[in-house]
C-alpha cells in the first residue's frame, strides 16, 4: 500500500502535493499496536493468572492507544498552504450545468 502524495486542497482550489508529519513506516508499525489484543487473546489465561502483572500492563496499553490513534489517523496537509486535504483527490468533482 503506497502513501497518497496528491490531494485536493479547498484553499488552493486545485490538486496539490500533500505531506504528513509522521513517516509512513512509523504509522504502519503503530497499526500493529492496535492489533496487540487480537494477538494476545490466546495467551490471556496465562496473563490473567497473575493480576499483579496483568493490570499494570493493560493500563499501560490503554494509555498508549490515544497517541497511537492520533498518529495513525493524522490527516494530510497541503505543502503550499498547510490546509487539511481531502482523503482522495478524486472525491471532489467539478460539475457544470449546460
Amino acid at each position: 500500500m503506497s502513501e497518497q502524495t496528491h490531494g485536493y486542497c479547498a484553499r488552493c482550489e486545485c490538486e496539490v502535493e500533500v505531506e504528513r508529519r509522521h513517516p509512513l513506516s512509523l504509522r504502519r508499525k503503530l497499526k500493529l499496536y492496535l492489533y496487540a489484543p487480537v494477538i494476545l487473546v490466546p495467551v490471556f489465561p496465562f496473563i490473567a493468572f497473575d493480576y499483579v502483572f496483568a493490570l499494570p500492563i493493560f493500563m499501560l496499553y490503554m494509555l498508549g492507544i490515544g497517541p497511537v490513534l492520533m498518529i495513525v489517523r493524522e490527516p494530510a496537509v497541503c505543502c503550499a498552504c498547510g490546509a487539511l486535504v481531502a482523503n482522495n483527490a478524486r472525491t471532489i468533482v467539478a460539475t457544470s450545468t449546460p
